[in-house]
């Protein structure tokens, strides 16, 4: 996997950021981050000219130097990368903050316009004082309604996990819940068989990697609707879990892309016409 050969990132990992820390620097990342492909943030539009007007003395004499330069593709994911780690005992506010940049970063990237993306907000958000991922979700969900859900194709909780490897760790962990759980992730079953499960059973738990849950809600010519869709879901759960790189689901460019792709196409719309569905990042 490409992410997992990145040597250069190691440079960064050792890097701890207290949580107003990182909050200031996401939104500051944030604010520099164009709201639109075509248009550039008339913001960092001057600070890019400010700084190219200035010799190269007066640079290195500056020691506040470093706040007038524009966010490149390395420095925002290095800044998102740090602020990703831990985030399961982070306040909402960090949480939110994070998702919103890294959507915003990615969207960016893919040359995808946010406007008619909903902000991500804090109240969105569902977080627990618990210590394990089973502990979390008891505290967050009616355990009696998670383990009766009924509708087909849009089970209670999705887990959304950085590799199939971890999505096996999660389901293991959470086994204790004696819930049905869907395994949405590759080396398990292909696209067409899953699809086929969604459509015949319900499952109030899902577990599942980016690239097949994107999959798996896109739309064949001859369907009327995606075999998972968001449409009852309550939680949608972005795994914290960090690989041997300090990479999760949301930083990991191998997974990124996906998620965020994933968040804006399918959650979205429905974190923005419903107060039932949140977020989690456990």
């Amino acid at each position: 996997m490409g992410g997992d050969d990145l040597g250069s990132d190691d440079e960064y990992l050792n890097v701890t950021i207290e949580e107003d820390q990182s909050l200031q620097k996401l939104e500051s990342l944030a604010d520099n981050i164009r709201d639109d492909a075509g248009n550039e943030d008339p913001l960092s539009s001057k600070k890019r000219k400010r700084k190219s007007n200035r010799s190269a003395p007066d640079v290195a004499n500056d020691e506040d130097s470093e706040v007038d330069e524009v966010p490149t593709k390395k420095t925002s994911s290095r800044v998102l990368l740090q602020a990703g780690r831990d985030l399961e005992n982070k306040s909402a506010d960090v949480q939110a903050t994070f998702l919103w940049t890294a959507l915003k970063h990615n969207l960016q990237l893919r040359g995808t316009s946010l406007e008619n993306v909903p902000k991500i907000k804090p109240s969105h958000f569902c977080t627990s004082n618990e210590s394990t991922l089973s502990g979390r979700l008891r505290s967050a969900l009616s355990m009696k309604k998670l383990k009766k859900w009924k509708p087909i194709g849009s089970p209670m909780v999705v887990v959304v996990c950085v590799s199939a490897r971890r999505a096996v760790a999660v389901l293991k962990e959470l086994s204790g819940l004696k819930v049905r759980a869907a395994k949405l992730f590759a080396k398990h079953m292909d696209v067409d068989q899953q699809k086929e499960l969604l459509r015949q059973s319900a499952y109030g738990l899902a577990v599942g990697t980016p690239h097949r849950l994107r999959a798996l809600c896109e739309k064949d010519k001859e369907e009327k609707k995606s075999a998972l869709n968001f449409d009852q879901t309550q939680l949608v759960l972005l795994d914290s879990h960090s690989n041997p790189k300090g990479f999760t689901v949301c930083t990991l460019p191998d997974t990124a892309p996906d998620c965020m792709h994933f968040l804006s196409e399918n959650v979205m719309p429905q974190l923005a016409k419903r107060k039932d569905l949140k977020i989690a990042m456990f």
